[in-house]
């Protein structure tokens, strides 16, 4: 097991992810047994790319158009921004 910033990793040979049919970016459903003796892994059915996956231009193409339409206001300026 690794540290991965607050999380912790655990490294999975690529032979046993390939067998599953999964990949990098496939998103996994992890359940803990009643026990809490073992881990499963199951690729979810939901084959949705993750962080890091994604093209702008699907991301726009998905959006409604309404999100593009005027300006919005952030506000009046916080600190020491030049506006």
């Amino acid at each position: 097991m690794q540290r991965w910033g607050n999380s912790i990793g655990i490294r999975i040979p690529k032979a046993m992810i390939e067998s599953l049919g999964a990949g990098v970016g496939t998103e996994v459903l992890v359940e803990l047994s009643e026990d809490r003796t073992k881990i499963t892994l199951k690729p979810s059915k939901d084959r949705r790319p993750i962080r890091g996956r994604h093209r702008i231009e699907d991301l726009i193409a998905a959006s409604s158009p309404d999100a593009f339409k005027g300006e919005y206001g952030w506000g009046d300026p916080q600190g020491k921004e030049v506006w």
